[in-house]
């Protein structure tokens, strides 16, 4: 892959992304748990989540993947 003319802004907006589908999480956690959302919604919602989720794992996966790439130069 080749680098990113500007690694801190390619950072930023993953680290961006990867909160704003964190706090998408946590509100329909929230909103699922105090029964804002209606209840044949919740599988819905809950395939959400797992898609959020995997963008947020993504995320993490290849920050760490980024940083052994560092230490293994």
């Amino acid at each position: 892959m080749s680098e990113h003319p500007n690694p801190s802004q390619y950072w930023f907006h993953r680290r961006t992304m990867a909160y704003a589908c964190l706090t998408a999480i946590i509100v329909s956690l929230i909103c699922a748990l105090t029964g804002k959302i209606p209840e044949p919604m919740l599988p819905l919602v809950e395939g959400l989540c797992w898609i959020l989720g995997f963008i947020v794992a993504a995320y993490y996966t290849n920050n760490a993947a980024e940083a052994f790439a560092k230490v293994r130069k």
